[in-house]
């Protein structure tokens, strides 16, 4: 079986559930991963195609793919639909928090345009089991993969010497909403003079960011104690956060059907790097954090103990720290693309059947 993976619009999550099971099984018949099925010509795909017998599609929601897949099926190929996020309208993407009536029409569309591809791929992979049914209403043959750690990417972190605790905020915590309900609590952080708050995401190299991200920019910059770390290459990502000497890496969550559709992918990776976790709970279990492993980090159910816990694992850091270097070895073990793309290989086989 001869397997190619598409990636779609998002390279890291691409990276993560197609790029690295296609490059473990040696079954990958592409090789830019960089660049999306949107960017790639149709022609393309198609050439590509004739190499493989299985198509994954990675988070399609384009309404052009839909004519791609029927080609594809009409040359005898078995397609897949993959995702690791909801576009589910109302439920997951609520209309009334985006800026504009053309956000909410995109929303809409890609909503709809995710369901036409759903019902007419021959089988669905996705990261959760909240995701999973919510894709077997449209397509029952789903099957849930969990996030896997490249050991490639197990970077030495830099120590930090700056005799300030670094505490990190990375990517899509700093954006989402997902910071709002601890905000007076940064705030709190910030007025400290041992801490230094790092946000890793929202400003280009340039300095530039999305005007939708215009409140969230504000936020961050209006903190006196605050270091950036602007966007980088999916390719340096790793080693990008092992330099930054972070000491602790937060990772909040609203309580809403769209998180609790998220995977632990950002767990996988601090705890790789043997960096600290503090991350969001819900009071009826169901974030991405708890459960099996929670145990390899602190959770935070009650959003006023956010500063706390933060401050706690700073004073007691030998503890922490210890605990992170027992996540490193549980994530090398329970989520290795070396140990678990065999996994992968047999369910896509059950799905093609």
């Amino acid at each position: 079986m001869k397997i190619l993976f598409l990636p779609g619009h998002y390279p890291f999550c691409y990276y993560v559930r197609g790029y690295l099971p296609g490059v473990y099984s040696n079954n990958m018949v592409i090789s830019d991963f960089i660049r999306s099925a949107k960017e790639l010509e149709h022609k393309d795909i198609v050439e590509k195609a004739k190499l493989a017998d299985v198509v994954v599609f990675q988070r399609p929601n384009n309404e052009k793919i839909i004519d791609l897949i029927r080609v594809l099926k009409s040359m005898g190929k078995k397609v897949i639909f993959e995702n690791d996020d909801t576009y589910l309208v109302g439920k997951g993407i609520i209309l009334s928090r985006l800026e504009n009536d053309k956000q909410r029409t995109i929303a809409v569309e890609m909503s709809d345009t995710t369901n036409k591809i759903l019902g007419i791929c021959d089988g669905v992979i996705a990261s959760t089991s909240i995701l999973a049914d919510e894709y077997r209403l449209i397509n029952p043959n789903v099957v849930v993969l969990k996030n896997c750690i490249d050991p490639l990417d197990k970077f030495i972190c830099k120590k930090n010497t700056t005799g300030r605790f670094r505490i990190g905020f990375v990517g899509s915590v700093t954006t989402n909403d997902d910071y709002i309900h601890l905000k007076d609590q940064i705030k709190r952080l910030d007025e400290r003079n041992d801490v230094t708050i790092v946000v890793f995401g929202i400003m280009h190299k340039d300095g530039s960011y999305l005007s939708f991200m215009k409140d969230d920019f504000w936020f961050w910059s209006s903190l006196k104690n605050v270091e950036w770390q602007n966007y980088v290459n999916v390719t340096e990502y790793m080693s990008t956060i092992a330099r930054l000497a972070l000491d602790v890496a937060i990772i909040p969550r609203t309580d809403s059907y769209f998180n609790r559709c998220k995977s632990n992918l950002k767990f996988l990776e601090m705890s790789l790097l043997g960096i600290p976790v503090i991350a969001q709970g819900f009071k009826d279990g169901t974030s991405p954090y708890q459960g099996v492993d929670e145990k390899y980090m602190t959770i935070v159910t009650n959003n006023s103990m956010w500063y706390d816990s933060i401050i706690k694992v700073k004073d007691d850091y030998t503890f922490y720290k210890d605990l992170a270097n027992n996540a490193q070895q549980y994530v090398l073990r329970e989520y290795n693309i070396v140990n678990y793309v065999s996994v992968w290989l047999e369910e896509i086989k059950k799905l093609i059947k």
